[in-house]
């Protein structure tokens, strides 16, 4: 599996992320979990428009970046334990 490098860097009040690289490891986790947009927003706590925005490297607020920022996150680290 390749690793997908993905930071997140506070400025200020803003967040900075790579939207690419966010997008591409969010839609990677989601396909390989079988799981629609719609399922990953109901688990996370926010919309599917939003999932499909990140995915799509849209823009969103930064307090819903840093909260899937840290869920997909936690995602991953339960699926290496795995």
């Amino acid at each position: 599996m390749k690793q997908i490098k993905v930071e997140m860097k506070r400025q200020g009040l803003e967040m900075e992320i790579n939207k690419q690289d966010f997008a591409m490891a969010l839609k990677t986790w989601r396909l390989r979990q079988g799981m629609s947009q719609a399922q990953v927003g109901e688990r996370w706590g926010c919309s599917r428009y939003t999932i499909m925005r990140a995915e799509n490297a849209k823009p969103v607020s930064w307090e819903h970046a840093y909260k899937m920022f840290a869920k997909l996150a936690k995602e991953l680290e339960e699926e290496v334990k795995q």
